[in-house]
């Protein structure tokens, strides 16, 4: 994983700069910049009511950049039982403004203290379109999926019952998907 250096982290897709109060995100014009671009944008619009993710403070359509909020903090190494408590309030928020992100790694949250918790990032989401979306639908679960193996990860004593059931259920699910995928991968390989 790449690091910041004098307030600055840069790949080949983008280039984050960290200011005292502000963040600004420039996305490069490579592959999906602009989907990816739009997708940051509108989940911040959509979410600028919730205190636990930045709030949108300018956009630049022509250049791709966005300037947020800074969230305090830093990346957490372990999610305490509040945190976790903060983690779902996200997650409903984040539902209820029509943002559902594909993966929720630790890496996109930021804390000062075991008693907060924000959370950054949004390029990689589904925004809701309509209620009955099959691919809503199928979002939400992804997300709520994510929240429970967090939550597993690191207060798995605050799984419900039907939380346990979902992500073993989904568990299986994915290694089924993977061990397709090895094979898909190894006959391609033949056929090459």
């Amino acid at each position: 994983m790449k690091e910041v250096v004098n307030g600055i982290y840069e790949t080949n897709k983008m280039k984050v700069e960290i200011r005292e109060n502000i963040v600004s995100k420039t996305f490069k014009k490579v592959g999906n910049y602009s989907k990816r671009y739009t997708r940051e944008k509108t989940s911040l619009q959509r979410l600028s009511e919730s205190s636990l993710f930045p709030k949108l403070v300018s956009f630049d359509d022509k250049t791709n950049n966005i300037k947020m909020s800074r969230i305090p903090g830093s990346q957490p190494e372990s999610l305490s039982e509040n945190q976790i408590d903060l983690l779902r309030q996200m997650v409903k928020s984040m539902h209820d403004a029509g943002v559902a992100r594909h993966a929720i790694p630790i890496r996109d949250l930021l804390s000062s203290n075991d008693k907060e918790l924000g959370m950054v990032d949004f390029e990689r989401v589904t925004l809701k379109r309509f209620s009955f979306s099959p691919i809503w639908l199928i979002a939400k679960k992804v997300s709520n999926y994510h929240l429970c193996r967090l939550m597993k990860e690191h207060q798995s004593h605050l799984l419900s019952e039907s939380e346990q059931i979902f992500l073993e259920k989904i568990n299986k699910i994915r290694n089924t998907l993977q061990k397709i995928k090895h094979i898909k991968s190894k006959l391609k390989s033949l056929f090459s």
